[in-house]
């Protein structure tokens, strides 16, 4: 039953706005979730920072944020902030009877409230600390390589979305003061709210937004390397990352199963004892998004297995599958999707993305009853040669 209720929630249509902020604000009524998530979205990241500056988006939104902690505490309400690279994002979960004070009261210190510089200045210190220490995470730094690798080291997606330990000491309380004005405007926000919500009571809300469409910052298409990234690393172990660049008209949800179906192929099993870690992802983004297969295997096999990751995909593409085996994998990919958005709060955020991305405000959030054998085929079909990036201590260069 609780599969069945989680497919049901996913397949609601969402309710908008009326028109004047129909693609800036919706509402999606949940009556029986016990609680309410806010999503607000706001598109500005590392393409709205200035040379040196790098990670101000995530600390001017860290620093707006904290004065309101104690506020959303006493509300017993929760918020996680996440930097994204075309957005910021801010998640708020509350009671069916706070969410409103407390959805407010966050968008009143993005919108209206000045900078605080006391709290600048601790967000400051405790974020460079925390990139500090990602910074010594083989994992972190296999994400800086490959985003160097498919969006070229010019591109202002091509470094780290939350910038460095050393370019975040950089910032001045002025700096976060101008880039707050600047940057973190209405007219580039988009708000989700998932639960017990009636759209009419949450009207009040567009007094904080501005009609009409998102505003984002233009940005150049990336320039993916073209041939494999060797990046040496002191570890024992290697990564190897296939990444696949796909444009705006792409089958997200095929390529969702196409990732899912791809990875299963060369994870750890009785066959492949020597795989110690695997991870499938698609991301979306303004303008396209990226599937990112990644494996975690020894040294000096790192070239044996990111031709099986090419295989893994290229095998979709080639044939499409039959229909009994279609099938099987499509009830455990839909299990998969189903328990992806449990939550409200996995809910708010699909929908304030598609929002964000498509402009759309109505429709399933996981076409799931609308996938296929043949669109798994052609999404498989549609993708180009995969950016592959290496991060190790490679045998070969210790030799030379």
């Amino acid at each position: 039953m609780r599969i069945r209720s989680i497919a049901a929630c996913i397949a609601l249509c969402v309710l908008p706005f009326p028109a004047a902020a129909q693609e800036r604000v919706v509402v999606r009524p949940e009556p029986g979730t016990p609680v309410v998530a806010a999503e607000v979205l706001i598109a500005v990241g590392p393409a709205d920072e200035a040379a040196g500056k790098e990670g101000i988006t995530y600390l001017t939104a860290r620093s707006v944020t904290a004065p309101i902690v104690p506020i959303l505490d006493s509300l017993t309400a929760q918020l996680t902030v996440v930097q994204h690279k075309d957005a910021v994002s801010f998640t708020v979960i509350a009671a069916p009877d706070t969410w409103e004070e407390a959805t407010r009261t966050l968008l009143v210190a993005l919108f209206r409230d000045p900078v605080d510089s006391l709290a600048t200045v601790r967000e400051r210190t405790a974020t460079a600390a925390e990139l500090e220490a990602r910074e010594a995470s083989p994992a972190d730094a296999l994400a800086r390589q490959v985003d160097a690798a498919v969006f070229g080291q010019a591109h202002p997606w091509g470094r780290a979305a939350v910038g460095t330990a050393a370019s975040v000491r950089r910032v001045r309380v002025a700096d976060v003061d101008a880039f707050l004005r600047a940057g973190f405007t209405a007219d580039r926000a988009v708000v989700a709210i998932v639960g017990p919500v009636d759209p009419e009571a949450a009207q009040a809300l567009r007094g904080f937004m501005d009609p009409g469409p998102v505003r984002r910052t233009e940005v150049d298409a990336p320039a993916p390397a073209d041939r494999p990234v060797r990046q040496q690393y002191n570890s024992i172990t290697a990564w190897v990352a296939a990444v696949y660049p796909f444009d705006a008209d792409a089958d997200e949800e095929a390529l969702r199963m196409l990732a899912r179906l791809a990875v299963e192929r060369v994870s750890f099993g009785p066959l492949r004892p020597q795989v110690y870690d695997s991870r499938a992802e698609v991301t979306r983004h303004a303008g396209g998004g990226q599937l990112r297969l990644e494996l975690v295997v020894p040294p000096r096999e790192v070239e044996d297995w990111a031709e099986r990751l090419s295989a893994a995909v290229a095998e979709y593409a080639g044939e499409a599958l039959g229909e009994a085996q279609f099938s099987s994998r499509l009830r455990r990919f839909r299990g998969e999707r189903m328990l992806e958005l449990e939550s409200p709060e996995a809910r708010a955020r699909a929908l304030a993305r598609r929002v964000l991305v498509t402009g759309r405000t109505t429709g399933a959030l996981a076409d799931l009853d609308g996938l296929t054998a043949e669109r798994l085929h052609r999404a498989a079909r549609a993708l180009g040669d995969p950016v592959i990036v290496f991060l190790g201590p490679f045998v070969e260069q210790r030799r030379e």
